[in-house]
């Protein structure tokens, strides 16, 4: 992995399933969550935690499309764009949908690697913006919507965090 990479990468691996300031990760969020839980739309934005996590997924997934290595996550599970319909809601789909979330973290992870720096300045046209902006947005961008999970007031999710 290239120098400039490092501090974004751990960044980006902390904000999805390790432990950061900012609090519990995507997946610390996610995975104790039952499938009934995540399919929930009644939340302020009438969006679930299932279609967070598939809006992150797809994100990630397109960045590491764009950046040639996402051969290994084909077929693509869901209907590509930012917050499509999630057709099943069953706990075998949400366990399979957590598990695909891990494997295109991975598969970025490692497309991070092998990127050589030359490409940080070409153009995402439909993002409109460069593949080295998008890459300092990922860690965010799983910042922001576990913030809007954790907002929604699930019942999971209702338990203090302890100050330890």
């Amino acid at each position: 992995m290239h120098d400039s990479l490092l501090l974004i990468a751990d960044q980006t691996e902390r904000e999805f399933r390790g432990h950061t300031f900012n609090g519990y990760s995507l997946m610390e969020t996610l995975r104790p969550m039952s499938a009934e839980t995540a399919a929930r739309t009644d939340t302020y934005e009438g969006f679930s935690a299932w279609d967070n996590l598939v809006h992150c997924v797809y994100f990630k997934f397109h960045l590491t499309r764009v950046l040639g290595c996402a051969d290994p996550l084909l077929p693509y599970p869901w209907e590509e764009g930012s917050f499509p319909p999630v057709p099943d809601t069953s706990a075998e789909a949400w366990a399979q949908a957590l598990h695909y979330a891990e494997r295109v973290h991975d598969t970025y992870m490692h497309a991070l690697e092998v990127t050589d720096p030359a490409r940080f300045e070409d153009r995402i046209e439909e993002w409109d913006c460069t593949v080295k902006e998008a890459i300092i947005w990922i860690p965010a961008h799983d910042t922001y919507h576990v913030a809007q999970i954790r907002n929604m007031g699930l019942p999971e999710l209702q338990t203090k965090r302890s100050r330890s």
